[in-house]
């Protein structure tokens, strides 16, 4: 009988690449988390993901340009 991906994350056979990830310290509990989403719960994940990413990336970039004011005026 064949193992789901799941099965085989969650009880990884001794010597396997799945057990040396485990015993590295990667957390499988994330990725069996992720394989029991839908395809498309995990298109929305990573658009939520990109969409807080992008937020981050414009908030860094007006605070880097509020501080390159301030140093100019300072000088």
């Amino acid at each position: 009988m064949k193992r789901t991906p799941e099965e085989k994350l969650l009880n990884p056979k001794p010597g396997s690449k799945i057990a040396a990830a485990q015993e590295f310290g990667i957390d499988l509990s994330l990725l069996i988390k992720n394989i029991r989403l839908t395809p498309q719960q995990r298109v929305d994940n990573m658009q939520k993901s990109m969409r807080s990413l992008d937020k981050f990336r414009r908030e860094a970039e007006k605070w880097r340009k509020l501080n390159r004011d301030r140093t100019r005026t300072r000088a």
